[in-house]
């Protein structure tokens, strides 16, 4: 397992409660946990009817490689 060293800005609201309901130790853990948490699920979540007519600047699906994006 390898680590970067980033930096981002996080609502400190909710990472402060997945530390508390996990009992985990610090940030690091709680974006650990989520990020697993994410790759791990077996399912993904279905958009809903607003979100079709936006653009989401954290779409994960341009990390698949056979996604359906078009490559020209």
């Amino acid at each position: 397992m390898s680590f970067a060293k980033v930096e981002i800005e996080i609502d400190q609201t909710l990472v402060d409660e997945v530390i508390r309901r996990y009992h985990l130790r610090s940030a690091r853990e709680a974006v650990n946990l989520a990020l697993r948490t994410l790759v791990n699920s077996s399912a993904a979540p279905e958009p809903s009817p607003d979100a079709q007519e936006e653009e989401d600047p954290f779409d994960l699906g341009a990390l698949n490689p056979r996604g359906s994006r078009s490559t020209g």
